[in-house]
């Protein structure tokens, strides 16, 4: 445990996870603060910042002191007071259009990855939680990296990701039925935004450490491989993600204004589910602007044959 004014630190597994208490957000952050919870965001990956209830201004406030916020692509599920801050919810208006998006966080994932310069940190607070269901799920990518076989290290260190932000080009992803116009959204977003290449292996900006960084949900494919070639490879990267009977996960359980913030360089996470209408689960969610991955460095040109697991 560790305090910074009167800020307590906890963690909340041997994975991955802190507890933060006995902090107002809402209140200005002292550098010390800011510094503290940097470190403890840096050695936990996820904090849950208890007792929590943020306006979207607030919120707004709170997650620049961390950098430069991403504006959602999709404005139309964003918050009256500020477009930084977005909406995910199963609310439905009496005229059948969505408040916020529905299917947001639905596969493993870690955010923004199919844009040139991904998120750093996403920040989450919990406007309104379901009877039962509405946890989420977070997997340690460092964990995961340093779990490989070094046959399998040696053999994506330097390959580069194909991510893509459509469902309807992956085909380990569904389209969810409760998302209106989604199929139609969908489409679109297969025409309009290219493919976007992210390393394989990640050297986090800050910790100086490896981690695994592809997703089922947005990795669709590797730069210079055949579908036949790579597949071998993402299924056996991609089974460490899902298998939640191995020790990379944590699995949050919100309490009423819990704001969970966490660094999405070293995190896959999912939005479990298990909640439906007329149980609302509402969050407002707001993401910090990333560095550039190091991917034009130490590039290699990729193994055409894949040697093995």
């Amino acid at each position: 445990m560790m305090e910074s004014d009167k800020m307590k630190v906890t963690p909340v597994s041997e994975i991955v996870g802190a507890e933060v208490t006995d902090i107002n957000l809402s209140d200005p952050i002292t550098d010390d603060t800011k510094q503290a919870l940097r470190r403890a965001l840096l050695d936990h990956q996820v904090l849950v910042i208890r007792d929590q209830t943020l306006t979207p201004e607030q919120q707004v406030t709170f997650s620049a002191i961390w950098g430069e916020l991403e504006t959602p692509s999709n404005i139309e599920y964003t918050t009256e007071e500020t477009h930084k801050v977005m909406i995910l919810s199963n609310e439905i208006r009496p005229d059948g259009t969505a408040v916020g998006v529905v299917d947001g966080g639905d596969f493993w994932h870690s955010d923004s990855s199919h844009i040139e310069v991904p998120s750093a940190i996403t920040i989450l607070q919990a406007v309104k939680n379901p009877e039962r269901g509405g946890d989420t799920e977070f997997c340690n990518m460092y964990a995961i990296y340093e779990a490989l076989s070094e046959d399998m290290k040696q053999n994506i260190d330097g390959l580069y990701g194909i991510h893509h932000v459509s469902k309807v080009k992956n085909k380990r992803v569904t389209i969810s039925p409760d998302r209106p116009g989604a199929k139609d959204f969908y489409e679109n977003s297969a025409k309009a935004n290219p493919e976007v290449i992210q390393p394989l292996v990640l050297t986090h900006p800050e910790t100086g450490c490896k981690s695994l960084y592809c997703s089922p949900r947005f990795t669709i494919g590797i730069q210079g491989m055949s579908e036949e070639e790579a597949d071998p490879i993402l299924d056996a990267l991609f089974a460490h993600i899902t298998d939640r009977k191995r020790p990379f996960h944590y699995r949050h359980k919100y309490r009423d204004n819990d704001l969970v913030m966490w660094d999405n360089r070293c995190l896959c996470h999912r939005a479990v589910g298990g909640y439906g209408l007329p149980d609302i689960r509402r969050m407002h969610r707001t993401v910090i602007g990333g560095d550039r991955p190091l991917m034009l460095i130490n590039r290699r040109r990729p193994k055409t044959r894949y040697s093995g697991l």
